[in-house]
């Protein structure tokens, strides 16, 4: 039904590029308006690893339906996504906390592939950070899929361009009304940048903007991916990413802060790069201490657009715009998924 419909997707991070090429699958002639390089986009900096992490309301088949392809992409030799064993240390506040949630914040244990387990940890392990120490005696086991992601947009991008059907734009979008007669569709893909581009939408005003900080080191040789990011790491979290792709490396992270400066989405985003990113490599090796000296290959900043709900709909004032974003820090988690509904909403 899509076929040789004239279909604009704003936005070429990793839910804008997944949705252009569920359209070019239906034959539909995309163009894609991303201004800026891979290497500046949010999701290039991100950790991508498939799990529900910072994100407001969703429909849960947006995850089940991702992981699948992500599993049959983790086959492709280019894509740069391979599956690793997870592991989540738990403060005995933390076991207590997710004790209380596991039914919604691990709804997905069960799913094929992800093998989960929560059990005692093998040999006790504990995290001191600024006069305070915190035990851990229980972790949460699970296999999941990560992507590298330069590899992963620089693979999704270059299948796009190859086809005659999909055309680069590199303009800025500044007003989605303009743009809209030019098509037959348009689909807002802008993720944090709709909190200015959607002004009128009240729940996108109050869209939250939390910076994840991110140092990738040259580590090779880990091949199992911690996390900390329960009571009393909830707004400090702590993780450490394998990948592999064309260079096996690992992502340090994190952080979840509010940012409430005003942000221009033209600008390259350095907001508190170089002073977290040290934090972020301190705090990554009291977890593993044989982290601490590694050789770091680049640090980096992301914005998590956490919205009260993923937002994909049609706009109700325009109905050649369909919105898909506010998918907070689980971007590539939700993308596939998102991609498939903004199709049926157009074939609608």
């Amino acid at each position: 039904m899509l076929r040789d419909r004239r279909i604009a997707v704003i936005g070429g991070g990793v839910i804008g590029l997944s949705v252009a090429t569920r359209l070019l699958e239906h034959r539909a002639a995309v163009t894609v308006y991303s201004p800026q390089p891979l290497d500046r986009l949010t999701s290039f900096v991100a950790a991508a690893y498939w799990a529900p992490y910072w994100v407001g309301e969703y429909n849960r088949s947006l995850a089940s339906t991702t992981l699948i392809e992500l599993q049959r992409l983790a086959a492709e030799p280019s894509a740069g996504i391979a599956e690793f064993p997870f592991e989540e240390w738990l403060t005995e506040a933390g076991a207590k906390e997710l004790a209380g949630e596991l039914d919604t914040a691990y709804w997905w244990r069960h799913l094929g592939g992800i093998d989960f387990a929560w059990e005692p940890l093998t040999e006790s392990k504990s995290f001191a950070w600024k006069g305070q120490t915190w035990e851990f005696e229980q972790r949460v086991r699970f296999k999941s899929v990560v992507a590298r992601m330069p590899d992963y947009l620089g693979w999704l991008e270059s299948r796009l361009r190859r086809s005659t059907q999909v055309q680069f734009n590199e303009a800025w979008v500044d007003s989605l009304a303009d743009i809209t007669p030019e098509f037959d569709h348009v689909v807002n893909c802008t993720g944090w940048g709709a909190k200015t581009l959607v002004k009128d939408d009240a729940d996108t005003d109050a869209m939250r903007l939390l910076a994840g900080h991110v140092v990738i080191v040259d580590a090779p040789e880990i091949d199992t991916a911690v996390s900390l990011h329960r009571s009393p790491f909830r707004d400090a979290p702590v993780y450490i990413v394998p990948r592999h792709g064309s260079r096996h490396d690992v992502l340090c992270g994190g952080t979840a802060i509010e940012v409430t400066v005003p942000l221009d989405p033209r600008e390259p985003l350095t907001f508190r790069r170089d002073e977290l990113c040290d934090d972020v490599i301190e705090r990554v090796s009291q977890v593993l201490p044989s982290m601490r000296g590694r050789t770091q290959l680049s640090c980096g900043v992301g914005l998590r657009p956490v919205r009260r709900s993923v937002r994909i709909e049609r706009d109700a004032q325009q109905s050649k715009l369909v919105h898909c974003y506010g998918h907070g820090g689980s971007g590539l988690t939700l993308s596939w998924g998102s991609a498939d509904r903004v199709i049926e909403i157009l074939a609608e």
